[in-house]
């Protein structure tokens, strides 16, 4: 299974339902490299405990040399999205289930920069939950698409909690969670970014992890697609 890479074959059939028969457009994906050193979270060891995205919206700032992997390079419309999720243990998921607000649930978002750290919700997919699908990648297609402007970024909005982190990727791995300056210990307390038009700080990095998830989007249709052979792919 392939934890940090959309399914092309998944991608290019979203993309087809969503174009019309006479377009051309770009089919692009929006994920974090890959980082082989990076461990899936749940249900974690003695030394390295399960840990998950809690009660927050979250977007990856940095991999390795690769700044905000989660920017939208050219306008278009998100399509899809996946997420890969870890195998918390049965009492995880009721210890997670009782302290984070209820069963495993997230959502695909985007967000736009107004000013230095606050960003503000532009739009959020339908809540999706998520604990049948532990243990396993998903790629789920958005029943409506969600416009997007280049300079966006595509975000994780988790109401409750997700194992959706991988863990060890290194110093140079960071996400950003939509917390202000002092909220970045109270995991428990609900900063998820939920309203669309609202303002909020994503003050608070967390290094070391990333956040497994991913968005397909379709550019504005062009008569002349760009990109590499890995991210295009010609729909009429």
């Amino acid at each position: 299974m392939s934890r940090r890479s959309l399914s092309i074959a998944a991608a290019s059939a979203l993309a087809a339902l969503a174009l019309p028969a006479a377009a051309y457009a770009v089919v692009a994906t929006l994920t974090n490299p890959a980082d082989p050193a990076a461990v899936a979270s749940c249900p974690g060891t003695t030394a390295i405990p399960c840990t998950v995205v809690s009660r927050t919206t979250a977007v990856q700032v940095e991999v390795g040399g690769v700044r905000d992997p989660f920017r939208v390079k050219a306008s278009g419309r998100i399509v899809g999205w996946q997420i890969t999720l870890s195998s918390p243990t049965a009492s995880q998921i009721k210890y997670f289930d009782s302290t984070e607000g209820g069963t495993a649930r997230a959502a695909i978002a985007v967000i736009r920069q107004v000013r230095a750290l606050d960003y503000r919700l532009e739009y959020e997919g339908p809540t999706v939950h998520l604990q049948p699908y532990f243990g396993q990648t998903i790629v789920l297609a958005l029943p409506n698409s969600l416009p997007v402007t280049k300079g966006d970024m595509i975000a994780l909005s988790v109401p409750t909690w997700a194992p959706a982190l991988d863990l060890q990727a290194g110093h140079r791995a960071a996400w950003r969670a939509s917390r202000g300056k002092t909220q970045c210990s109270s995991v428990t307390e609900q900063t998820a970014q939920i309203s669309p038009g609202t303002v909020t700080q994503y003050y608070c990095i967390y290094r070391t992890a990333l956040v497994d998830f991913g968005a397909i989007e379709i550019t504005d249709p062009v008569a002349t697609p760009t990109g590499t052979p890995s991210q295009r792919r010609l729909i009429r």
